[in-house]
Parts: C-alpha cells; structure tokens; sequence
C-alpha cells in the first residue's frame, strides 16, 4: 500500500488553499490532490477530533533512458496513500470505531479508490466521508465508475460546501486569524457539481461487496449499526405468459442533507426515468435489507396504484420496526395495491449472492440462526398482513 509512512502537515497556508481548493468545474494546473483530514472515535463523550492534519499528494520525477526526466503520477505517493499508510501505521485498537472525513481538492482516481475500498473492507470499525472541491473527469467512465464503487463500498461521497470550506480554513489552514472568503460563482460551482455528482450516484450499481452483503443483509432479530437499506433488483418484460430479463442492479440509500433519498426511492426515480414504458408489462422483484418505512411504503403503494402494468415482489430480509402500528400499516398499504410482501430464506439469500455481489464464484455461506430467524420474521409478516 505504501512506499513509506509519512506523518501530516499540521497545516497549509493560504495562497495553497485558495490556489487548490477553488470549486471551478474544469481548472488546470491543479495537478495533484491536497487531502485535510478529521477522525473522530465514535461515542467519545468529549465529541472532538481525535486528530486533524493535511497531507499533499506529490509529483515524481522518472529518469528516462534518453537522459530526459518525466513528471508523472504514481498512485502510492497520492495523498490518500499516504492518509491510510499514516493510520494504518498507528495501530489503534479494533475495538474503537472511527468516523474519517476526508476534504480533498479533487476526488480520488480509480486506482486509489481500489485501495480505499479495500480499506474499508479490512476495516468494519471505520465510516468514511469524501467531501471534494471539485470532481476530476467526472464526464469519463472509469472515473464515474470509481465515484460509485466509493459509494457501494459504504463511503459518503459528496461535494464541499460554504461551511465545509469554513472549517478546513479554521482548522487546516495558517488563516491568520482572517475568515474564510468565497470565491466569484462559489455557489453556482457549488451547485453544479452537486447535481453532477447526483447524476453519477442515481444510476444503479451492479453489484456490492461481500463483506457489505454479509453486514447488511444477515438476517438478525436485533441488528444493530445496519442504518441504511440495501436493495437488490430484477426488472423483467412480462410477454404473454413468460417473462424477459430486462434489467438488474443494486441501490443503497443516498445520505444526500437535501433529499435524504431511501432505496426504494432511488429505484423508482431511476425505473420512471430510465425504463418505464406504458406500452410495456413489468415484473419487478427486489431484495431489500429491511422492509420499507411507511413513507416509503405509501410512496411505492401510490406508485402502483397508478401503474398497473407494473407487478411488484418484495423480498425482505428483515422486519423494520415491526412492532409500531404505522410500519404495518405501510406494509398492509402495499398488499393491498397488489405487492407481495416475503420473508428472505435461504434460496433467496443464495439466488441474491449469485446475481448481486461480486462474489468470486464462492458459495453463499448461511450465518447460524438463519433459519430460525426466517420462521420467526415470516410469522410477524403474516400476522401484519392478515
């Protein structure tokens, strides 16, 4: 992961900010990336930073065998390279749960994503935020590709905004006491890389990682920690008597302050903006986490009560807050619009692991508890659904 452990910057001046940190879409010169971290250590009653600091990313020189040297970029000297071999080399302790927030001037490039996601994977104790100035060639498709491996690898990923500038100026930059000034059009930028970035993280992804299917998707009576839903999808075209498979992918909540956006909201924005035909029959199943909340619910039940050429099939994996009255009467409102309401047992967490995750043609592995669990989930649905 790294050719060295180097420590932090304590601090960047201000030409180094305002130069690298500036919010227009397209700039040049700006060739390599400035990262200003916090970590905090979650439930600790003094709610500060357990550490703050700046890292740059560098450039190289490369000795050519015609004599000439080449300025190039290599992705261990990136400084989110040297932000994980920096905590990585600290050693803390597993048992503490950090909460990372990264400020980059530019969002990491594919490579250095891979290894953040692999980061993440190793480290179940550790939650990410990526707050970026601006987004580097957010129109190629290996880099849009790399925004939504960040966010289907359990990453935050959004656009600095006024206050985010604030505070990397008040706590990452030698500002002599002076307040942070916007720039000309800061929130015009501001604005169109937020829809840009938007745009990005609504199309589906095709498919999550295991150790997120087996975090999210575990079907626990108590789960704690699982704030989010995730949900798998197959679109099919019904013909006649038959279907056709038409599309599939995965959703996750977008954690967007705006709009809050659930899965099943994302799905159906997408499935009306993407796919949706009148002319056309659909059958849709979905796997989810957990089962909708009732605003949700009541927003898929209008949906289909609008839309009958569209049958809905919802596999859950787990029952949320199934004990209050508006939860089960969000679950009764899709019934009774036509949607069949299931529990996930076995065949479908392994059919889930088989089209959903990028599995490594290893086999579905059940937890202890999966059955059980299922029979106890199944009878609480249906005594909500009589």
């Amino acid at each position: 992961m790294n050719p060295q452990i180097r420590n932090p910057m304590e601090r960047m001046y201000r030409r180094t900010f305002y130069y690298n940190f500036e919010n227009e879409p397209i700039l040049y010169g700006r060739r390599y990336t400035w990262l200003c971290y916090e970590v905090k250590i979650k439930k600790d009653p003094s709610k500060l930073p357990w550490d703050t600091g700046v890292f740059p990313g560098q450039v190289r020189p490369k000795f050519q065998s015609n004599r000439r040297y080449e300025v190039y970029f290599q992705p261990q000297y990136h400084a989110e390279m040297y932000f994980l071999s920096w905590f990585c080399g600290n050693q803390l302790p597993a048992y503490k749960h950090f909460q990372i927030t990264w400020f980059v001037s530019w969002n990491p490039c594919p490579d250095c994503v891979a290894k953040v996601t692999e980061f993440l994977a190793e480290h179940r104790n550790v939650t990410l935020t990526i707050s970026a100035a601006r987004l580097y060639y957010y129109w190629g498709k290996d880099w849009r590709r790399a925004l939504c491996r960040l966010h289907q690898a359990g990453a935050r990923v959004k656009i600095m905004d006024d206050e985010e500038f604030a505070y990397c100026w008040e706590n990452c930059v030698y500002n002599g006491g002076q307040p942070f000034m916007p720039w000309d059009k800061f929130d015009d930028n501001y604005a169109f890389l937020h829809l840009k970035l938007k745009e990005i993280l609504r199309n589906p992804m095709e498919a999550m990682y295991p150790h997120t299917f087996y975090f999210h998707f575990k079907n626990l009576r108590k789960a704690y920690g699982r704030n989010e839903t995730w949900l798998c999808f197959a679109v099919e075209i019904i013909k006649q008597r038959s279907t056709v498979p038409w599309k599939t992918g995965v959703f996750r909540n977008q954690v967007d302050p705006e709009t809050h956006c659930h899965a099943e909201r994302c799905f159906l924005s997408w499935f009306r903006g993407n796919t949706l035909s009148p002319k056309k029959n659909y059958q849709v199943t979905w796997y989810t986490s957990w089962s909708p909340c009732p605003e949700c619910a009541g927003e898929v039940a209008e949906f289909l009560a609008t839309h009958s050429n569209v049958k809905l099939t919802i596999y859950t994996a787990r029952l949320y807050y199934f004990w209050r009255t508006h939860y089960q009467q969000g679950l009764r409102s899709l019934s009774e619009e036509g949607a069949s309401v299931e529990i996930m047992g076995y065949e479908d967490f392994k059919c889930c692991w088989e089209n959903f995750v990028y599995n490594g043609d290893e086999p579905f592995k059940p937890w202890k508890g999966i059955k059980y669990n299922f029979l106890f989930l199944d009878s609480k649905l249906q005594e909500i659904l009589e």
